[in-house]
């Protein structure tokens, strides 16, 4: 829902008069506004009348009336009632800027038929409220901000009932100008009270909740007036029809898409779910809280992407886990990796320079295969192990490092890790007190009072394992070779 209704604005706010005067509100920029709104549409669907403009006392008032797409719908395919036309006011500024509101709210039922099945719907949101100041000169908003109340869906059908509640959703964005089509984009995200059930024919329910979310995501350097005009570009040949490129087309993609590098120079999400629950089949899963976070640093020559996961205070079922290792859960634990060196940038120079795009195939076998050899400039694929830990009453262990694979070879990589304990006479004591109860635990506290041996402790008391393995499988660890 964050995406559809930020999306809806953006892409109406797009393709708004370049210019504003708050002075000028009349019938034609009523008809100017329109226009650009419904360019890249076909004919007949424009002759629906399903988007009107028209001046008010100070702003102009967009209508969007979906309705009118939907006449020729067969009913016994698909159905709708409730809906009604969403009102978006859009008001110049003195300044070149355009202010965009939406009030509205969305109350909808209806019905479908997929593969032959029947599925009724109800879409519910109380209050959906948007309020912006969009940059004709950026192409975006310099300020937006979101809230959506109560939302409710709910999906009747023969395998499955779905029924999702939001008590709120909210987003407030800014997008800084540092260059000529040069963004920087940042916002924070948020959510309250999630609630989703699933009921499937048999009667068994799958149930998912979460107390609240946050979350925060950033762009910087972005180029949104390249891609706007790359998007423009593509929106052109549809609206032309055009099956193939000639080589003037061929020639501007090519241009259009260099001047999108690197695109961004990072692109960084984080969301935080708290309150987290998951229960079926009688069982009851927990967490305090489930951290989700993507990164990417742009197409570059030495690009990156990462990815991480944690939980905190998991709580699972006791029937999951064998007798007596509950008291082995984490605390907390995360898990951050990042695919590094990969030379984006050459990958696209090369198919700029070598694709021909009035070709249904633009590369031939051979020069897709190279795609594959510049993506990794020295033929290894670079993982790297940034923050990654398990903690816990009775240990606390951390692992950091890289290691490199040969695609080709992928049973024989190069490892450089570092792992960290702290407080391992505790870990090994736990070990042994509960040894009896869980034998493995005797097993266990074995090998670690055998690997404290190969440690090194550092001034504050922990031990540190350097664990280093080559293409040849020979180990070392903190310098001494192991023979294995």
């Amino acid at each position: 829902m964050r995406k559809t209704l930020l999306s809806t604005v953006a892409s109406l706010a797009i393709f708004l008069p370049l210019q504003a005067h708050a002075a000028e509100i009349d019938q034609a920029g009523a008809d100017q506004i329109k226009e650009k709104l419904t360019y890249y549409l076909p004919t007949e669907i424009v002759d629906t009348g399903f988007i009107k403009v028209v001046p008010a006392a100070n702003r102009y008032e967009l209508s969007v009336d979906l309705m009118p797409l939907l006449k020729d719908v067969k009913p016994e395919m698909f159905t709708i009632s409730g809906l009604k036309p969403f009102i978006h006011y859009l008001t110049p500024q003195d300044d070149g800027m355009w202010k965009v509101e939406v009030n509205d709210r969305f109350d909808v039922n209806g019905s479908f038929k997929a593969e032959g099945k029947k599925q009724d719907f109800t879409y519910k949101i109380d209050n959906m409220v948007f309020d912006g100041l969009f940059d004709p000169t950026i192409t975006y908003f310099t300020t937006g901000k979101y809230t959506l109340d109560k939302l409710a869906f709910n999906s009747i059908g023969d395998d499955a009932n779905i029924a999702v509640t939001v008590d709120a959703m909210g987003a407030d964005m800014k997008g800084d100008k540092i260059a000529e089509g040069i963004v920087d984009l940042s916002g924070t995200l948020s959510m309250s009270n999630f609630q989703e059930a699933i009921t499937e024919k048999s009667g068994d329910v799958v149930s998912i909740s979460a107390d609240s979310m946050s979350g925060t995501i950033e762009f910087k350097r972005l180029g949104v007036n390249a891609f706007r005009d790359l998007l423009v570009f593509g929106l052109d040949l549809v609206k032309a029809d055009v099956k193939k490129l000639d080589q003037a087309q061929a020639d501007t993609l090519k241009s259009l898409i260099r001047a999108n590098m690197p695109l961004t120079d990072k692109f960084d999400e984080q969301l935080v779910f708290n309150g987290v629950k998951v229960a079926a089949q009688g069982m009851n899963v927990s967490f305090d809280s489930f951290t989700y976070g993507l990164g990417f640093t742009g197409l570059k020559k030495d690009a990156s992407a990462r990815f991480n996961m944690g939980v905190t205070k998991p709580v699972i079922p006791a029937g999951l886990l064998p007798p007596g290792t509950e008291g082995a859960i984490p605390d907390a634990a995360n898990f951050a990796v990042a695919i590094s060196n990969l030379n984006l940038e050459g990958v696209v120079t090369y198919m700029l320079d070598n694709a021909d795009f009035t070709k249904p195939d633009p590369l031939t076998p051979a020069q897709s295969d190279e795609l594959g050899r510049i993506v990794l400039p020295d033929g290894k694929l670079h993982i790297d192990f940034t923050d990654v830990y398990a903690r816990s009453a009775v240990y606390d262990l951390s692992l950091a490092g890289q290691m490199q694979v040969n695609p080709d070879n992928s049973d024989k990589p190069s490892v450089d890790v570092t792992i960290t304990a702290k407080d391992l006479d505790k870990t090994i004591k736990y070990l042994q007190d509960n040894a009896q109860t869980v034998p493995e635990f005797g097993q266990a506290s074995f090998m670690v009072l055998m690997m404290k041996g190969f440690g090194k402790v550092e001034t504050d008391g922990s031990t540190v394992w350097n664990v280093k393995l080559d293409e040849t499988g020979k180990v070392t660890i903190n310098g001494q070779e192991m023979k294995i």
